[in-house]
């Protein structure tokens, strides 16, 4: 029945480009806003962009009407951590193509921006993942937000599935070149605090990059004195970093005490969910959801295969999820108990607000770009808007 609802209004993508390119006015849905929930209610586009919120009580005139049935709608996803998709991983195969085919991932799963996410690499692989950063844009290519690094600059003892010959202390060298040659491409950067000089940390706060705090071995006083420098971020919380204890709170200690940004993986392998529903109580709006996913790798340095719901290496050790944005939210709300409005913000309004883009993107109100998902009372995904 849902198809066929489709079909009536949205039956192609070039249709869907040419509401886009008119005044239009969706109405008769459920809106998170990401601000609020709207029942009722009507928003209208204008050039690609959210002109007006309304209700069904309060239509503009001459725009074009589509009816959404009654369905919800909520902003577009944000995934800040993803490393390739389709068969293409990024480490192995730094490209504007593997970029493409992780752009078809994200996307299926409700994403309209992501940071395409390298994995502990030489220098020369480092410049290469900027220069197909580059090339996509050039192409034109939809989504990206910029590269996260993360890694190299690891504690070896919580390395996880990163190859020990890639991790290593940077020097201010090698941070000059990577800062020079990743001018506009390198957004992120997640690193262990305890293993940078503090002027070297300075360093790196002074140059714009969002700076993230894991796979760390740190002690709470190390952990706490990078995020009072300026370190904004955690990296996927409670997956390797120093655990916390009664006598030795540790990295997890650290973040709970100063509630940086920090993101999650929502899959119930890499933490428990109800692990999940503590650090939200104590985080709350500085908890986002990453999916942390990766995909089928068969030859390369960084070699992965799909094991039950996850995937490992060749060790066997956990090396990322099998999620994408979507699913992340689903169990956010059906296993963790989040509200759903609040699961959203998770997905777009936080990690927007973790890199800076809060005024750009993560929301519907007026002047944001029309960027939408609309899903179900089952909260099942049925399609993206805005590309």
């Amino acid at each position: 029945m849902l198809v066929g609802f489709f079909q009536v209004w949205l039956p192609s993508p070039v249709q869907i480009s040419v509401l886009f390119m008119v005044t239009t006015t969706f109405y008769n849905c459920q809106l998170y806003t990401g601000d609020q929930v709207l029942s009722g209610a009507s928003f209208t586009v204008e050039q690609g962009r959210i002109q007006s919120i309304g209700t069904v009580d309060n239509l503009p005139s001459g725009a074009q009407l589509v009816d959404l049935g009654g369905m919800s709608v909520a902003p577009a996803l944000m995934d800040l951590q993803i490393y390739g998709g389709g068969g293409k991983l990024f480490n192995n195969e730094p490209s504007a193509e593997s970029i493409h085919a992780t752009w078809e991932e994200v996307r299926a799963g409700g994403a309209a921006h992501f940071q395409i996410t390298l994995s502990s690499s030489p220098l020369n692989t480092i410049r290469e993942a900027i220069d197909a950063c580059r090339e996509y844009w050039a192409q034109g290519g939809n989504g990206l937000l910029g590269l996260h690094l993360e890694g190299p600059y690891f504690n070896p003892e919580k390395r996880g599935a990163h190859p020990l010959e890639f991790i290593r202390t940077p020097t201010r060298t090698e941070l000059l070149e990577l800062l020079e040659y990743g001018e506009g491409v390198l957004n992120y950067l997640t690193l262990a605090p305890e293993m940078i000089a503090t002027e070297d940390l300075d360093f790196l706060l002074s140059s714009g990059v969002h700076l993230s705090a894991g796979h760390s071995n740190a002690t709470y006083q190390q952990g706490m004195a990078g995020f009072q420098r300026g370190i904004g971020r955690a990296t996927h919380f409670y997956n390797a970093m120093s655990p916390l204890q009664g006598r030795f709170p540790g990295m997890v200690g650290a973040i709970l005490d100063a509630r940086p940004f920090t993101s999650i993986i929502v899959d119930g392998v890499h933490c428990d969910f109800a692990a999940v529903r503590i650090a939200k109580r104590i985080l709350q709006e500085k908890l986002f959801l990453i999916t942390d996913a990766v995909t089928e790798s068969r030859t390369g340095r960084y070699q992965f295969q799909f094991k039950e719901d996850r995937y490992v290496d060749a060790d066997g050790t956990l090396s990322g999820s099998s999620l994408n944005m979507w699913k992340a939210v689903q169990n956010t709300v059906r296993e963790v108990g989040i509200p759903l409005d609040e699961a959203l913000r998770m997905a777009s309004v936080y990690p927007a607000e973790a890199i800076g883009r809060a005024a750009q993107t993560g929301k519907l109100a007026p002047g944001y770009p029309a960027q939408w998902i609309l899903f179900d009372n089952q909260l099942e995904l049925l399609q993206l808007h805005g590309f």
